[in-house]
């Protein structure tokens, strides 16, 4: 079993743990925090998270721009990682409402294992 891959699940970030005590706790929540965290949002560093300019595109077009962003995002953000998928949950009524639910399997890099 390999013990350095993730799935994380893009849903809002109820709580953040400031004082996280596992390296692996720290860059999940990282990834987390990004997947969920809009461009413009973050004072000190604007350029942080993913752009939204996918809302109101069709499903499949949005759902390739939130994709590559997703990509982009973490691999700027958490070098730790090295993103291995980003694929959707599925939920055919969330769909049809327009609400896209992205996943991101990741796995975190070995020099971060120790």
């Amino acid at each position: 079993m390999n013990n350095n891959l993730f799935t994380i699940l893009g849903l809002t970030t109820t709580r953040i743990n400031w004082f996280p005590t596992t390296v692996f706790e720290e860059i999940i929540q990282n990834v987390a925090v990004l997947m969920t965290t809009v461009v413009g949002t973050v004072t000190l560093d604007r350029r942080l998270g993913i752009m939204a300019t996918f809302i109101d595109e069709p499903i499949p077009r949005g759902m390739m721009q939130l994709s590559i962003f997703l990509l982009e995002t973490i691999q700027e953000y958490e070098p730790r990682v090295e993103v291995l998928e980003v694929d959707f949950a599925p939920n055919p009524v969330d769909a049809m409402d327009g609400k896209l639910y992205p996943r991101v399997k990741v796995r975190i890099l070995d020099e971060y294992l120790s």
